[in-house]
């Protein structure tokens, strides 16, 4: 029976709390390592045989809600301690540096960006024992793989925003009123709904969609949880696959995940879950994110969806969703 779920995703909690604590980038020249959503961690040995592995692949490597199958935050490559950590390892793009010393009078961290290369995030937690540090990592592992999760989605939209569709960027603002950069390879498709905008990039086994509509605001019950999917739902059925019959939907067999973000000071309502295609065996991850008008009566939605079955999802999730942190 499918449930919904309210959680503070880390994009949520760090986004809006946590990105102060970032310190200026420094002038360094040379290029971070490592595959996205991977970090390395530099601690002693004593300490990580402690028990902060299994707290670090618990927390900063928790599972990512709303995909198909499991895939973590951030992969914990595996960690070496200060004195053996060759110049190499300290160039990963996510790095986590574990000082254990009796001067440190509590636990703490900081966050700094491009210490040793460039793009990196290096999180360094001091505490005075590996015990104090395993149960600080154990409360605050997650806003460390937020601060990871910023890197990350600045990245992508760096790399998104060297090439754009400016005709698809204005057909999208004509639809919602909104701006939103639309990055290349993305196409217009055809929904048979005028009031349903698809944008599509295809691939030869996966693809990545944007939809785009909006709905007369009635009341403050349009603007919760329930409503806003039984609103995705309806807009969504007229969507077809190759198959008779078919039509796109939200999946009752599996979790939706619901929070709030805001973005560009615009507060943006976000349903995460699974979506699948009726009588057809196509299927992938989706996030939503609905704004409200007042002005205009409407609400707008914005749908990110994923069909790549043969692949890991996370990173090419994050392309689509980060999106929203351009909506204007």
């Amino acid at each position: 029976m499918k449930h919904i779920v309210k959680i503070a995703t880390l994009l949520v909690a760090i986004a809006t709390i946590m990105a102060s604590c970032t310190t200026k980038p420094q002038t360094v020249s040379k290029s971070a390592i490592g595959m996205p959503y991977e970090a390395f961690v530099l601690c002693s040995n004593d300490a990580w045989d402690s028990g902060i592995d299994s707290v670090l692949y618990r927390s900063v490597g928790a599972r990512v809600a709303g995909l198909p199958r499991p895939e973590s935050y951030f992969y914990i490559l595996g960690h070496k301690s200060h004195g053996e950590a060759s110049t190499m390892d300290r160039k990963y793009g996510n790095l986590i540096s574990i000082n254990i010393d009796p001067v440190h009078t509590e636990p703490t961290f900081k966050v700094e960006d491009n210490v040793y290369a460039r793009p990196q995030v290096v999180v360094s937690v001091n505490a005075p024992t590996a015990e104090s540090a395993k149960r600080f990592l154990e409360e605050h592992g997650a806003e460390i793989a937020g601060h990871f999760e910023i890197g990350e989605r600045n990245r992508s939209l760096a790399n998104s925003r060297r090439s754009s569709t400016p005709k698809l960027m204005e057909q999208f603002k004509k639809h919602t009123g909104i701006d939103m950069h639309i990055p290349a390879g993305f196409a217009r498709a055809n929904s048979g709904d005028r009031s349903l905008l698809w944008f599509m990039r295809d691939y030869e086994k996966k693809a990545q969609y944007i939809f785009a509509f909006s709905q007369k605001y009635n009341g403050p019950e349009d603007f919760e949880g329930a409503a806003l999917e039984r609103m995705l739902m309806n807009k969504l059925a007229v969507v077809h696959s190759n198959k008779p019959g078919s039509s796109l939907t939200i999946s009752q067999s599996a979790p939706i995940y619901w929070s709030e973000i805001v973005a560009n000071d615009r507060l943006w309502y976000e349903l995460r879950g699974c979506w699948e295609v009726t009588f057809d065996q196509m299927g992938g991850p989706f996030v939503s994110f609905s704004t409200l008008d007042q002005e205009r009566g409407l609400i707008t939605t914005i749908m990110f969806a994923l069909y790549a079955p043969e692949e890991q999802q996370r990173g090419l999730m994050g392309e689509l969703e980060y999106l929203i942190y351009t909506a204007k």
